[in-house]
């Protein structure tokens, strides 16, 4: 074996470390950044699963035009009020007023409190649904809709 063998197979092994060199942190970051996402998917799925709302009662006072919906936080996870959205009849709802346990400065809802949303509408609703920000909804239809005057 010659040197020129010999000088060809150190460049060649230095060359391989430095591409393993390179490529190691870059595929350690990749692999951290995935168990992380990993993480955030088991964290999600898990308040998905211990969040549960029940519409206690959803009247409509046709004399005023407002719609009163008084929803319980039935499962284990404390949600966000202004993450808690309201819909009537499919259409988005916003600049309703909200107050958890009768006070409109919460902000949060714990388990085991109900949160009252009231709107202004111009028509009698058929269909009212909650939607809480992990994705858990609750519908009520309109038999279950009290109306008055």
């Amino acid at each position: 074996m010659g040197f020129s063998t010999s000088g060809a197979t150190a460049i060649l092994f230095i060359g391989l470390l430095i591409a393993v060199g390179i490529a190691y942190p870059t595929l350690e970051t990749a692999n951290d950044r995935r168990m992380t996402a990993m993480e955030d998917r088991d964290q999600r799925a898990l308040e998905i699963r211990n969040t549960d709302v029940a519409v206690e009662s959803a009247v409509y006072n046709g004399s005023s035009g407002t719609l009163t919906v008084e929803i319980g936080n039935t499962g284990s996870t404390t949600l966000s009020v202004s993450e808690t959205d309201l819909l009537v009849d499919g259409v988005y709802r916003s600049g309703y007023e909200t107050a958890v346990e009768g006070n409109a400065d919460r902000t949060v809802w714990q388990p085991g409190e109900t949160l009252r949303m009231t709107a202004n509408l111009e028509t009698e609703p058929t269909r009212v649904k909650i939607v809480t920000e992990n994705g858990i909804a609750e519908t009520v239809t309109e038999p279950e809709i009290e109306v008055t005057n």
